[in-house]
């Protein structure tokens, strides 16, 4: 039972450690979308108007989800979790 415990404790921190950034999410739009991920990323910050910019992070400590919008312009949309350096995309 105390191995369990230290296997659980030690996953968690591992996760925690690899949880991704807002930084981390908007290189992998940027990879993935090439020059239409990179120009959505600037007219989202830009319509936003806030301090944050257009992606904001709800961090869960072991992983995060990512969404646009939600600051009265733009409604919120979940777009992606985050979770040991991977992102999951959320289908609409």
């Amino acid at each position: 039972m105390k191995s369990l415990f230290i296997i659980l404790i030690v996953a968690a921190v591992a996760l925690a450690l690899t949880n991704p950034s807002e930084a981390d999410f908007r290189e992998h739009v940027r990879q993935k979308e090439g020059i239409a991920g990179t120009v959505g990323l600037a007219v989202a910050d830009l319509i936003s108007g806030g301090k944050k910019g257009g992606i904001q992070r709800d961090n869960f400590l072991v992983a995060s989800k990512f969404y646009v919008g939600g600051d009265g312009v733009l409604p919120r949309e979940d777009v992606a979790w985050g979770i040991a350096g991977q992102f999951i995309e959320i289908k609409k």
